[in-house]
């Protein structure tokens, strides 16, 4: 298997940055891999490697390839697929060391949010209860971020991550950062 140039990572991730949603870093990993494949076929027809892609469309194609990949499942989840997925996640929220709290999203794990970092003012005590987070996996979808709030119209955000128990870790990863304020917030306009 053929590993991934220096650049082909970053080219990814600033691709996916400037897309809403939040994206695991395997699937940078298996993005810089494609667009290093388009690349060597790019240079086997005779295209310099910097010319074959200088506006960008390579590394924009093989971002997006791969994020529909994880977008939604292929066929749907079972109940017990379902179940298995949200118990990964709360292990890996654990992990991470958040708190998981009671979620007020339908199929949703649910976090506290951290003293030090961002809040949403959506908890059930009102604007000055901070409310956290949640995740919620459903049966034909991938992972959504949402704030924890019981209202129905509340915004979602993808994550794209595998639906595996690692692809749960690789979630709890970005929720953190997004709780630390180390990820840029998709709930706040222009991030």
């Amino acid at each position: 298997m053929r590993t991934t140039t220096t650049d082909s990572p970053a080219r990814i991730r600033h691709v996916y940055d400037g897309h809403v949603g939040l994206y695991a870093d395997s699937l940078v990993t298996e993005a810089a891999a494609l667009l290093d494949a388009y690349l060597t076929t790019a240079s086997k027809h005779g295209l310099d490697r910097s010319v074959a892609d200088e506006q960008g469309w390579l590394a924009l194609s093989a971002a997006d390839a791969i994020a529909r990949k994880y977008g939604r499942p292929a066929i749907e989840l079972t109940p017990d697929k379902l179940t298995a997925l949200a118990t990964a996640l709360r292990t890996a929220f654990t992990a991470e060391g958040m708190t998981v709290i009671s979620s007020q999203i339908p199929m949703g794990v649910a976090v506290a949010p951290l003293p030090d970092g961002p809040g949403w003012g959506t908890g059930p005590g009102g604007w000055d209860d901070p409310g956290g987070l949640a995740v919620a996996f459903h049966s034909n979808s991938g992972w959504a971020l949402t704030t924890n709030h019981p209202r129905r119209h509340v915004p979602v955000h993808p994550i794209y991550a595998p639906a595996t128990e690692a692809g749960a870790a690789e979630v709890a990863q970005l929720v953190h950062g997004v709780l630390r304020g180390d990820t840029a917030d998709p709930f706040r306009r222009h991030r």
